[in-house]
């Protein structure tokens, strides 16, 4: 069955109005165990980021952030940062992170 774009948006605009009413994080862990953190910085666009948590060795979910999209040179370009803990991933799966990334960009820029 095809997701709904409809479905989704009006959970998330659900989620988005409870998460208002309490400073609690909320993560609810064991109905979805593959969670990971992601952010989008709207100020900046960079050219680097670093993540730096306090025992952050003990940290095994990936961490994606990206930032303001920009042109450069009349091309788009938005920054993308992934940060995963050696001691679970090496560089290849962080490669892929990124060629799944620009395989799905290839696919919603046509």
């Amino acid at each position: 069955m095809e997701p709904s774009p409809g479905k989704f948006y009006r959970n998330a605009v659900r989620d988005i109005e409870n998460a208002k009413k309490t400073r609690e994080y909320g993560l609810d862990m064991m109905n979805h165990p593959n969670w990971f953190d992601a952010s989008y910085i709207s100020w900046l666009s960079y050219d680097s980021l670093n993540i730096e948590l306090p025992d952050g060795y003990l940290h095994f979910a990936p961490i994606i952030n990206w930032g303001r999209y920009r042109d450069e040179n009349g091309r788009l370009m938005m920054p993308v940062s992934v940060r995963l803990n050696h001691a679970i991933a090496d560089g290849f799966l962080v490669a892929n992170v990124y060629r799944l990334l620009e395989k799905e960009m290839a696919v919603f820029s046509r």
